[in-house]
């Protein structure tokens, strides 16, 4: 569109209605448009050389569709279940600190309760009653297993309250990452669901530059309109488009936070 108005503006300059100062001017938004588009190629090369090392080949094109066919799964706009959140790799290793915190805190309050079993290799296995009192004998395993919480008591107390002190931890610690998970997941869906509606909005401005470029270069072309309307309509049309393109992307870009948000799924 620009090298058509370029040459329009060259042959309204050579019937003496536009000057060389607005050829100029048409002649820069060519050469801009045209750098913005060397910037977009070299980006494009360097995501195809990273996508062929991930995939370990050497550098190549890539086939893609366009942008206008990417599709993102519906089931984006309706919301997920926290217990989705279980799939990610921080709250699972959270949740697990916090099992084995409470495991631990158990384990420790036991400890006050000292119990008196026979087992199998605990009974008497000899009708030899000096035997009975010796240090092997199972009224020994009774005695020791009375006393020793007792002359240990301040030790186990306070490996019971460090228990607690952990448990408390990593409680805290489980909530945070939930939270943090949680609000990863509700950015991501917002900015999601928030760029449909400014790329409508932004094409309809977009529609709306467009017809401004046509309306102000044929009045113009009858000598009605300074070229700088046309120049300045030209400007905001490309700048909506950039904005529709980056609207998309960060849209596609909501879309595969969400994704990992989710620990890698929602289904």
């Amino acid at each position: 569109m620009r090298k058509n108005n370029l040459e329009t503006t060259k042959a309204l300059k050579e019937a003496g209605t536009l000057t060389e100062v607005a050829v100029q001017q048409s002649e820069a938004l060519v050469f801009n448009a045209e750098s913005l588009l060397i910037n977009v190629d070299t980006q494009i090369a360097l995501l195809e050389n990273s996508m062929s090392l991930l995939m370990g080949v050497p550098s190549q094109k890539i086939d893609r569709t366009t942008l206008a066919q990417q599709k993102m799964p519906a089931e984006y706009k309706t919301g997920f279940s926290a217990n989705l959140l279980a799939n990610r790799a921080d709250v699972m290793q959270s949740e697990y600190n916090l099992m084995s915190a409470f495991e631990l805190t158990n384990v420790a309050k036991a400890q006050f309760y000292p119990s008196l079993r026979i087992g199998g290799s605990g009974g008497i296995q000899s009708a030899d009653i000096d035997k009975l009192f010796s240090a092997n004998s199972l009224f020994a395993t009774v005695i020791g297993s009375l006393t020793q919480p007792i002359l240990n008591q301040r030790q186990i107390r306070t490996n019971y309250e460090v228990s607690l002190a952990n448990k408390e931890k990593a409680y805290l610690n489980f909530r945070k990452t939930l939270l943090n998970a949680g609000k990863e997941v509700s950015d991501a869906l917002k900015i999601y669901d928030s760029q449909d509606a400014f790329i409508a909005l932004k094409k309809k401005e977009l529609h709306a530059y467009q017809n401004s470029v046509q309306y102000s270069q044929e009045l113009v072309n009858y000598g009605l309109a300074n070229y700088l309307e046309v120049l300045n309509a030209t400007v905001n049309s490309l700048n909506a488009e950039l904005n529709i393109s980056n609207a998309e992307y960060a849209k596609m870009q909501a879309g595969i936070e969400l994704y990992r948000a989710l620990g890698g799924g929602w289904r």
